[in-house]
């Protein structure tokens, strides 16, 4: 048995080589400090930034809680790969390494340093974590430009497939989810990942729009699709248990669709 769960483990480390890997945390800030939060992110994320070209690290996003799980914050770390995820630059060491390399004085690095352990006791106190890996042929990204400068409205929909059926609800979640939203024209993006390691469900699928009219518009038109046909009855009974989280996104180190800084821009 403990061979069988080995060869499983390579198995699932080797396929998402060449997968991009995304690092989740959600986090418990009190709401009291929310602001000061933000601030302290866009701050921190630069300066961790500023120094090692060893960081494989391509972006960065931050989301608020806005209705669904009982959390505060939502950041999401993306690498090319599970490589590059694991040998990442530690986060403390690469913030207080690089503070020490500004031309500032003793005084304001030690104030820069002390704000550094306000902020992580922040981040760390009750929060959770869990690596997904994305489902690349599933991702749509539209023609219509992005722009990260603004704050979207991203919409993570959950859902709980057995590993054996998860195939299947792909599938078909491709057909009755997915692809309606994509005709319809209002999501910017629709970002599917699975489970990776940590604890979470099997599926997760974000979709981004540009305003609460337009997630609105894709809601009504799912309502409006009339009588489940027994496809769209089989992707309910296997999709396992079901939530839907709505978030805020409120910034990220991403100028375009293409492109990353080293600059966290905090969505206006």
């Amino acid at each position: 048995m403990k061979k069988l769960i080995l060869i499983l483990t390579l198995f699932i480390s080797f396929s998402s080589v060449s997968q991009e890997i995304h690092s989740f945390y959600t986090l418990d800030v009190p709401r009291s400090k929310a602001n000061d939060f933000v601030k302290m992110h866009k701050k921190f994320i630069d300066i961790y930034l500023m120094g090692s070209e060893e960081n494989k690290m391509e972006s960065t996003w931050l989301f608020a809680h806005t209705y669904g799980s009982d959390y505060t914050f939502k950041i999401i770390e993306v690498y090319p790969n599970i490589i590059a995820q694991a040998s990442a630059v530690n986060y403390g060491g690469e913030v207080n390494k690089n503070i020490d390399a500004m031309d500032i004085s003793y005084d304001d690095k030690k104030m820069l340093k002390d704000e550094w352990s306000t902020y992580f006791q922040l981040f760390i106190e009750g929060h959770d974590d869990e690596i997904r890996v994305t489902f690349d042929k599933q991702i749509f990204v539209t023609d219509k430009e992005m722009d990260f400068s603004k704050k979207h409205i991203v919409v993570f929909n959950n859902n709980d497939p057995k590993w054996s059926d998860r195939g299947e609800y792909i599938s078909l979640w491709n057909q009755f989810t997915k692809q309606p939203a994509v005709d319809l024209g209002e999501a910017l993006a629709i970002v599917p990942t699975g489970h990776f390691t940590g604890s979470s469900y099997s599926f997760q699928a974000a979709f981004w729009y540009d305003s609460w009219e337009s997630f609105i518009a894709n809601q009504k038109d799912l309502e409006s699709s009339g009588p489940m046909s027994d496809d769209r009855k089989r992707m309910w009974d296997i999709g396992g248990s079901h939530n839907d989280e709505i978030t805020t996104f409120l910034g990220s180190t991403r100028s375009n669709v293409t492109t990353s800084t080293k600059i966290f821009t905090i969505a206006k």
